[in-house]
């Protein structure tokens, strides 16, 4: 039990790890979430000083998102509720998420990109 506990905890750093990335350096991320936001942003606070500019420019700190992805998170894995069917559900969902943040780090490392 313990061990899944720590497996658990594993996965669900890679998990923020990986959707930070995807949408602070991915193009995806670019495509689907800093762009939109971006025009959202634009057309709702020109001068970027209120509350949406704020978050737009906070889309670009992996410091900023990272917190909140990691929030999201933590409470998938908690509505997730432990053993079971779901939980396994969220496993192999953090764990290729996981798996695709590490091998792309090391390919990085070897000069695969």
């Amino acid at each position: 039990m313990m061990s899944l506990v720590i497996f658990d905890i594993l996965l669900a750093l890679g998990l923020t790890l990986r959707l930070t990335r995807l949408i602070v350096v991915d193009d995806a991320g670019l495509w689907f979430v800093r762009m939109p936001v971006f025009h959202w942003a634009e057309k709702h606070d020109p001068q970027g000083r209120g509350w949406q500019g704020k978050l737009n420019t906070g889309l670009d700190c992996p410091f900023c998102i990272g917190f909140w992805i990691g929030c999201g998170v933590l409470l998938s894995l908690y509505l997730a509720g432990g053993p079971g069917d779901v939980t396994e559900a969220w496993r192999w969902v953090a764990g290729a998420f996981t798996l695709n943040w590490v091998a792309a780090h090391v390919g990085s490392r070897m000069g695969d990109s």
